[in-house]
């Protein structure tokens, strides 16, 4: 079942409009989720690490990695500022150089 399918059939939940063969297993679903909710033990001490190694070595490296020792990850905002920054000094750089108008030969 893919995410509009699931969409339209809890709808018709909520509506009342589903056969009692729906009804029973989304109230099922229901339940299951309400008591998770309920669940309030901590996780084990060793749980997250283990996790995020685990999405490390799926992603190849791309998630939860060893950062670099100086500045760790750079955000992309600051690259691109960076980029924009550098592209205005050129600019100015290069149109200050450049003759503003035009004049008559003597």
């Amino acid at each position: 079942m893919d995410h509009q399918q699931a969409s339209n059939t809890f709808s018709d939940y909520v509506d009342g409009t589903v056969g009692p063969r729906e009804k029973a297993e989304l109230e099922g679903f229901r339940r299951a989720v309400g008591l998770l909710g309920r669940l309030k033990q901590p996780a084990p001490p060793g749980f997250l690490p283990g996790i995020q190694q685990q999405i490390n070595r799926r992603s190849r490296g791309r998630f939860f990695g060893q950062r670099w020792k100086l500045f760790g990850r750079i955000p992309f905002e600051w690259v691109s500022l960076a980029m924009i920054i550098a592209m205005l000094i050129y600019y100015i750089a290069l149109t200050h150089g450049s003759p503003t108008g035009v004049r008559p030969v003597p």
